[in-house]
């Protein structure tokens, strides 16, 4: 059971080790590399969960410029508005380190749906969660502190992983899309923070004081 993909998600908690597995074997398991695209506009509707790794969601202004909207990790999962029906027009999701991701099929999980009634509202619990998250990027973004947006973000960063030493999740670039900045600002903010002793930072490694 280590192994399966479904456990790493929250929605399938409520399951029992047999309908898990059941799950499991509708689950597609592919490795990208880093850079590679998981879903573009053409893809299938498709529940995409991170087995391992991480990857960003992000859509495309008129210029072509990334806007990331979600950034996932180890366990967390996307689509489910794309599983019920809603037309991913501009939304991509790329890899951004070498990971494995568990793909189930929108075909596959409404048949699941009518099966275990309990998974849909589950299934709504979780999405109000990552309203949630996606709330916290909004109020990060309304600090006016380019430095206050950035430690706000590597102390929730901290909280999720249970420790206050680890590799940032994002290059440099991605992180300072999310926080609505461009990477050289993030760097200067980055040796601001140092300065105060707020962290210590060694390439890609944060330690928080």
């Amino acid at each position: 059971m280590a192994d399966l993909c479904v456990r790493l998600v929250p929605l399938f908690n409520i399951l029992s080790q047999e309908n898990q597995i059941e799950i499991e074997d509708l689950v597609r398991k592919k490795t990208y590399q880093k850079g590679e695209l998981v879903v573009d506009p053409s893809s299938d509707d498709n529940l995409i969960i991170v087995a391992y790794g991480g990857a960003k969601l992000y859509n495309l202004d008129e210029n072509g410029h990334e806007n990331i909207t979600q950034i996932l990790h180890t366990g967390d999962y996307a689509g489910e508005d794309w599983l019920f029906g809603k037309k991913n027009s501009n939304t991509y999701v790329e890899a951004t380190e070498n990971s494995k991701i568990c793909l189930l099929n929108r075909k596959d999980f409404l048949n699941l749906l009518e099966d275990q009634s309990m998974l849909s509202i589950k299934l709504l619990e979780q999405s109000m969660a990552k309203m949630q998250s996606m709330q916290k990027q909004i109020d990060l973004l309304s600090l006016p502190k380019i430095e206050d947006r950035l430690s706000e973000y590597l102390q929730e960063y901290a909280v999720k992983v249970g420790k206050k030493t680890f590799n940032l999740p994002l290059k440099m670039k991605d992180l300072a899309l999310y926080l609505g900045t461009t990477p050289e600002t993030l760097s200067r903010k980055f040796a601001l923070l140092e300065k105060q002793g707020v962290l210590t930072r060694k390439l890609r490694k944060i330690i928080l004081n």
